[in-house]
């Protein structure tokens, strides 16, 4: 049964003109670029669709992040006869970097600042390892344009 349907569709073909199978050829293309396109469309809508859930959960993280660092500890401002109070975050620390470490970097800055001037510590992280800052800086000055 098979082979008569195939030996009937050979005897139609064969039975088309040039032009005929011109035509029967440029809608079987126009079919598979419809096709085609619609369905990298259709992906382009989903991914589009997908970012932007994506975008909004992660707002609503960074919203509930900011949120937790509005409760702020105060702290006195270091001189005592200074009544202002000073609401400071604790700074975002990558993780493997031991407490020690941190509270070193934390002195190292309160030492080196000007008496009456607050400054703030957002984050702490490690460095990439990778070249050294005179390293970065060659590359820098001869990877730059003209």
């Amino acid at each position: 049964m098979l082979q008569t349907g195939i030996a009937a569709l050979s005897q139609t073909v064969a039975d088309l003109s040039i032009g005929e199978r011109a035509v029967s050829a440029a809608k079987v293309i126009l079919t598979g670029f419809i096709v085609v396109f619609s369905m990298l469309f259709l992906l382009i809508v989903i991914i589009k669709v997908y970012s932007a859930v994506i975008a909004g959960v992660q707002n609503a993280s960074d919203r509930r992040m900011r949120k937790k660092e509005k409760v702020m500890e105060p702290i006195t401002n270091g001189s005592i006869a200074s009544s202002k109070l000073v609401y400071v975050t604790p700074p975002t620390v990558d993780e493997g970097i031991p407490e020690e470490v941190v509270a070193v970097i934390a002195a190292a800055v309160a030492a080196s600042a000007s008496p009456g001037v607050t400054t703030h510590i957002k984050s702490i992280k490690k460095s990439n390892g990778g070249r050294s800052a005179w390293a970065n800086a060659g590359v820098l000055d001869n990877t730059r344009p003209f």
